[in-house]
């Protein structure tokens, strides 16, 4: 009679030859904590951030400043209003911890905030200008409509397909430009957090 093998006995001679390096688990934990310490700061910006910083232990702090860092860059996007421009209020507080004091954080939250107010300046032109380029065609478009229906017809830009691929167009070229600018400022604050 032959012996048959159980699928959790097959499991483990085929994992038999990995072997887990603790460093690298530790490392990723500690990672993980400092997730977790960056998602429960920007939740409560008051909290004591330099003084949970201080209580752990050096040989953590590398990696847990690392994990932070992760979600100050990920959660750095250009704004949909002027609300998302003062969330540079935490997120410098925290670099200015996480960093030391050094004093180019506050010159580079004073840029960062400019460049989020020229960006949203910039979209809100944007929309602007396009409906005043494009205001003619839409109202020989209302004229037409209205004619063919026998009553007024008022037409909304947002829901013109032309002006909808213009505006779309020239939004993808501003966002394009900006998110360069963006992703140096984030290599700027790693390196400074490096």
């Amino acid at each position: 009679m032959t012996y048959i093998k159980s699928a959790m006995e097959i499991a483990l001679e085929k994992t038999n030859d990995i072997k887990s390096d603790r460093a690298a688990l530790a490392a990723a934990a500690e990672k993980e904590e400092g997730k977790k310490l960056a998602s429960a700061f920007f939740r409560d910006p008051g909290m004591d951030l330099a003084g949970m910083l201080k209580s752990l232990p050096k040989e953590k702090m590398a990696a847990v400043k690392e994990g932070f860092a992760q979600i100050i860059l990920a959660n750095l996007t250009l704004p949909r209003d002027e609300a998302d421009v003062q969330k540079l209020d935490p997120l410098a507080r925290a670099l200015d911890i996480l960093t030391g004091g050094k004093a180019q954080i506050k010159v580079f939250k004073s840029q960062l905030e400019k460049f989020f107010k020229q960006w949203l300046e910039e979209k809100k032109n944007l929309g602007e200008a396009l409906r005043q380029q494009l205001g003619p065609m839409l109202k020989q478009k209302e004229a037409q409509i209205s004619q063919q229906l026998g009553r007024p017809v008022r037409l909304d830009p947002r829901t013109d397909p032309d002006y909808l691929n213009a505006y779309n167009k020239n939004m993808g070229h501003l966002e394009t430009r900006y998110a360069g600018i963006l992703a140096q400022a984030k290599e700027d604050i790693a390196a400074m957090l490096g």
